[in-house]
This record gives C-alpha cells, structure tokens and sequence, in this order.
C-alpha cells in the first residue's frame, strides 16, 4: 500500500499492509497478521522500542507534546520538550538546542557536500529520498527542494512531533513514519538515495541497518551518511567532552550520571569501521569527505562551540586538510553505491 504517495509494507515479514480499524487508525500486515498503529498521522511500524524510552511512554510523550502544538513555534515546542525531559540538564538542553536550532543551516551544507561529490544535477530534482533517524526533520526541508519525494523515518516518535512542528512552518507535506532502521517498512528497491545524517552511531544494529539501506535503494542508488568521528580531537556531540570518543564509554556514563544526564547509547565509528561495514553490506565504497560549515550553521553556536567552529573552518582551508580532518576532525561523509 502507499502512504501519502510512498510506498511501505510490513517491517517484519515485508507484506502487504492494510487500513484497519476505527477510522482507520490502524495497519495490518495480510501476511503475519501484526497490527500497527497510526498516532497523529504517524504510523508506528516499529518492532523494538527507542533504547532510552519505551513505546507506549514515546507515544504518551509525544501525545503530550502535540497537545502544545499550537501554542509554540518550533523553538518554543523544542523549550517545552527540554521541560519536560528533566533527565536532561540544563546544560545539556543548550547544547542540544543549539545543533537543533542550527539543524536546516547544517542539512544544506550536507546535501550541497554530496551534490558536489557525486556531480548531481542542480537543476534536476531527483526521483526520492529515504532519510534513517529524520528526528526533528531539518534534513528533509533541504531535500524539499532537491528531491521529488522524500520521507523520514525515526524512531522516536516523540521527537517526529517536533518534526512535524517544522514542517507545518515550512509548509511541507512530508511522510514521517515512526520505524526501526534495522527493520525498515519498505519493499526492496524503492529509492533512488538514503541518507543518514549523524544517524548511523546511534543505531542498535549498524549491520543490520546498513543492509537495510541496501535493500530498500534502487540499482546504482546512493547512500549518502555523515557521522560523528570516534577520533575527533574536538567537543564530543553528545556530550561536550573534548577529544571525548577516545574515552571508554564507562567512563563517559559515569561523567553524564555525575552531572545527573542520560549517558548516550551510541557506537562511534572510525574511517576505517565505517569503510568496512559499508562493504560489509555489499556497498560500493565511492568516497570519504569533511564538511565544510557554513556561516549560518556558526551563528547558532554560542561560547567554546562558535570558536571551535570558526577555527574548524580556517583548518580545512590548509593544504592536507582532508588527510588530517578525516583521522581527527569531528564529522566523516562517506559516499556509497549500490
């Protein structure tokens, strides 16, 4: 069945879904007979809970952020949902806030990193769009203007509700599904790119996943990932620590209990783990990149973070720039093909 254009199946056995229900509130599988829910114009086709939340506490808080919807704007729904999120400290929220904020300024200069490296066609659209782990969907407005069809698929539905606070503020109609990166709701070969921004390292299953995006991407589609390098001799992303990937994980949860945060669930990849999986899952490795910032990402960042930014953009300018950046800078953008 299609849903809002895209099509998608059953994520377990890849069957044919069907409207069921009380106004069609829900989807059934005509091969195994598994029902899935449709929240709030999200259909929940997970098979395993977000790692930090379980189902039925995800769908209550996004319910309960949605009842606020008209009463913020995006920024304002982002505050509410901090205030509501006390396992998260104030610092923390800042911080996350800020790469929120700065989420779309971000997401263009990934896209335009990839057009430039594949050669794409500026003047075309493409055919479609998979992005893995959409979030609050600044990526997918980029995509807007660069794809014909795009959808999102995250797995927490919580933040899907903030997602779609953007969109309405951008005026876009766009499918967002609450799903499992490694179980995804679509039958093979159905996009001409996926995409995975800063997605990948939060994965329970990055096999898994990856073989997924295989399966789903049509003959000489891309994907297209950016990820948090384990290496990075800068701020660590989740939480701040300089250099903070070269530390055991132990140690990091310890550090994020102490300031009386959630320590991250995550797995950081280097250059060469990342090249291995991609082949792993029968990728053709095509290219590795640094990103580049652009000036409307830094005027979101306050403090240490807009500094670093701003001698991060001096850096790459230097000759071995690449070869140094991809061993010890803070992003990797890897190129594959199927």
């Amino acid at each position: 069945m299609k849903f809002k254009g895209i099509e998608i199946c059953c994520p377990g056995c890849k069957g044919e879904l069907a409207y069921f229900g009380i106004e069609d509130s829900l989807l059934l599988c005509q091969e195994c007979g598994k029902g899935f829910p449709i929240i709030l114009d999200i259909p929940d086709l997970r098979v395993f809970s977000d790692p930090y939340v379980d189902m039925e506490a995800d769908r209550d808080k996004g319910i309960k952020i949605y009842a606020k919807f008209d009463d913020y704007d995006f920024e304002g729904l982002i505050d509410y949902y901090y205030r509501i999120t006390p396992v998260v400290t104030d610092d923390q929220a800042q911080q996350f806030k800020q790469g929120l904020m700065a989420g779309e300024a971000r997401a263009n200069a990934f896209l335009k990193s990839f057009n430039n490296g594949m050669k794409f066609n500026n003047e075309v659209k493409r055919e479609s769009l998979l992005e893995i782990g959409c979030g609050t969907a600044p990526l997918l407005v980029a995509a807007s203007e660069r794809y014909k069809r795009a959808i999102g698929i995250d797995i927490a539905f919580r933040w899907l509700i903030v997602g779609k606070k953007r969109l309405q503020e951008t005026n876009l109609d766009i499918p967002l599904i609450c799903a499992c990166s490694e179980a995804l709701p679509f039958p093979d070969s159905v996009f001409t790119d996926v995409v995975a921004e800063s997605t990948i390292e939060h994965v329970v299953d990055q096999t898994k996943t990856f073989s997924e995006c295989y399966r789903v991407i049509l003959p000489g589609g891309n994907l297209l990932l950016s990820t948090p390098n384990k290496y990075s001799i800068g701020p660590d992303p989740h939480t701040g620590v300089i250099a903070g990937g070269y530390l055991p994980e132990s140690w990091t949860a310890s550090y994020i209990e102490r300031q009386g945060g959630i320590p991250p669930k995550r797995n950081l990849l280097t250059v060469r783990s990342l090249q291995a999986l991609l082949r792993q899952s029968k990728f053709v490795f095509k290219d590795l990149k640094i990103p580049n910032l652009s000036q409307e990402q830094i005027q979101h960042y306050e403090g240490a973070f807009k500094f670093l930014a701003q001698l991060y953009r001096m850096i790459i300018k230097l000759p071995l720039s690449k070869w140094i950046m991809l061993r010890i800078g803070p992003l990797i953008l890897a190129i594959a093909r199927k």
